[in-house]
């Protein structure tokens, strides 16, 4: 219902009918997160039809406000112990992430697995100080709004407000609670004005908004007054265009929809499937889902190898010039922390702090080291391709001219020619694919030539930052097993020692001695074994980095792990 929705309604009350319609207008006005100014004017309409005064519709407002926000806490608290029993079960399974994504499949959304589980993770991050915010990009039609839409199942209702829109300072007026709550805007265009934007980044970095305006006193005197809006409070938005403001793509996460020909037929046929009465789609029952949400512990969580992860990134073919990696690493952490609280039951906990695992990094790596990477690089699976289309059309003209020492560019449209995209798709992509640094773009008059940067790469596992689960576990020391949160397979890491040296970092300073003498002891004889066998031709020696693991599962994967560097204070034998 709209502001001239609720105006129709109270142009016929009296005073004796006022009783009655103020439920049902309070109620309108809730629901609609009208601004403070338009129900200000309603209340003056009131005003003048009945001659009740505005303070006190101003005190009826005020409970029935008071009132509504009682009953949503209540409804949190009320949840069926049924569903609280399945959020503790979802906790204790290995298997949560995992079992998300498929939830969201089941609901619909075809592939976009990556896209489904780090969406996921961005609105459960509103329970924590940071939340995470997030720009879901793709052309027209590549399903941003329904994977957005299908996430936000998995999500109580207290935890996002929907808009399509609002006006400059909605933010500042409105009513609304946007604390610990994300803002989902099914279109960038919602974000229309400076002003809005202005308001939506800072509520994004500070957690809060501080406006000072004038106000009129029933005296008429114009007086200061400050309005707090409190955050904390994240951003889910979607756009068509590959790049945006720099001040906006700094404070979010992207993800691109995969809009390949080969997806979008996928897509049909899951439709077709659907309307043929043929879909094998699981039911899906939200309740446990919405408990797991309110039932994620308001701790604080530290995650002990963060500076593990900090140098071992791949920082060496990054720009000089990425302020923005001091937002992004904050902000995986962030990602690493609410995969630690979503496993709370099988956590441990030191000094009221829950502590983060290598099996907490891991599943944050498969689904946001991609996403992350992209971000940070200004890269696209789209922006990869147009590089490629470039270098391909101007090796296919140097050809053509025979070595003649001519200049060769490509256009968008001949880009668009090779990709058999529409030509504004093509266009869409050029501004990502030159931020990123893959081609060169120089502009005559309303034509763009594109040339090939020759040392750009155009796979994206060239573009790498955060170390991987494996190469993690090997610096730490530590074996890892975990199930992956995409295809659902178990993985582990099993650490291996090099037959040339025994190098064991020390667990616990009780047992770190025995520890190493033991590994030393076995090493020498099991060196001794493979030498005798050696010399007597029984059996070859077994390949450097090969361990037997006789206690995995047989659905179970391992892969070799090296033992960590030497760090001073670790003995070398």
């Amino acid at each position: 219902m709209t502001f001239q929705d609720l105006l129709k309604k109270v142009e016929g009350v009296k005073a004796e009918t006022l009783p009655a319609l103020l439920p049902e207008l309070f109620a309108g006005i809730y629901e609609a997160g009208l601004l403070d100014t338009e129900r200000e004017a309603l209340f003056l309409s009131l005003k003048k039809k009945t001659g009740v005064s505005m303070g006190a519709l101003r005190r009826d407002w005020g409970r029935y406000l008071a009132t509504r926000e009682a009953q949503a806490r209540e409804e949190e608290a009320a949840l069926p112990e049924d569903a609280l029993e399945a959020a503790r079960e979802l906790s204790q399974d290995p298997a949560l992430l995992h079992r998300a994504i498929r939830a969201m499949g089941a609901l619909g959304v075809v592939g976009e697995e990556e896209n489904r589980g780090l969406l996921y993770l961005a609105l459960l991050s509103a329970r924590t100080e940071r939340p995470i915010s997030v720009f879901v990009k793709g052309r027209s039609s590549s399903g941003k709004s329904f994977l957005v839409e299908t996430a936000l199942t998995l999500i109580p209702p207290r935890g996002y407000y929907k808009l399509t829109s609002m006006s400059e300072k909605a933010l500042v007026y409105t009513d609304l609670d946007f604390s610990h709550r994300h803002l989902i805007l099914y279109e960038e265009d919602g974000l229309a004005t400076e002003g809005i934007l202005y308001l939506v980044r800072t509520l994004l970095s500070e957690g809060e908004i501080r406006y000072l305006t004038t106000e009129k006193t029933p005296q008429g005197k114009m007086v200061a007054r400050e309005i707090h809006r409190p955050g904390p409070t994240g951003l889910i938005t979607t756009l068509t265009k590959g790049l945006t403001k720099e001040d906006n793509e700094t404070r979010t996460i992207s993800l691109y929809m995969n809009d390949s020909k080969e997806h979008t037929l996928r897509v049909i046929e899951a439709q077709a499937l659907r309307e043929g009465g043929l879909w094998a789609g699981e039911e899906v029952d939200p309740l446990p889902w919405h408990a797991l949400y309110w039932t994620l512990p308001q701790t604080e969580v530290v995650v002990p190898f963060a500076p593990a992860v900090q140098r071992l990134l791949h920082a060496q073919d990054l720009p000089e010039d990425l302020t923005r990696l001091r937002r992004d690493f904050p902000r995986f952490l962030t990602l690493v922390k609410v995969v630690a609280l979503l496993h709370h039951a099988r956590r441990e906990e030191r000094e009221g702090r829950i502590v983060a695992t290598l099996e907490d990094y891991a599943l944050t790596y498969h689904l946001a080291a991609r996403p992350l990477t992209r971000s940070v690089r200004n890269i696209s699976p789209q922006a990869l391709k147009v590089a490629a289309a470039v270098r391909e059309v101007v090796r296919e003209k140097e050809d053509r001219a025979k070595g003649e020492g001519q200049e060769f560019w490509a256009t968008p449209s001949e880009v668009a020619r090779v990709l058999r995209w529409g030509k504004r798709t093509a266009y869409k992509w050029v501004d990502l694919a030159e931020e990123g640094g893959l081609i060169e773009v120089r502009t005559e008059g309303n034509r763009k030539r594109l040339y090939p940067v020759e040392d750009a790469p155009l796979e994206e596992a060239a573009f790498r930052l955060l170390p991987e689960p494996e190469t993690l576990a090997q610096e730490l020391g530590e074996e890892l097993t975990y199930v992956h949160p995409v295809h659902g397979g178990w993985e582990k890491s099993v650490l291996s020692f090099p037959q040339t040296a025994c190098t064991t970092p020390p667990k616990t300073e009780e047992n770190a001695l025995l520890d190493e003498e033991n590994q030393c002891a076995r090493h020498v004889h099991e060196r001794a074994r493979e030498e005798e066998k050696s010399r007597l031709g029984e059996e070859k020696p077994r390949a450097q980095g090969e361990v037997p693991f006789s206690s995995q599962k047989p659905e179970e994967r391992a892969r070799p792990v090296h033992a960590p560097r030497a760090r001073p204070g670790w003995r070398e034998v």
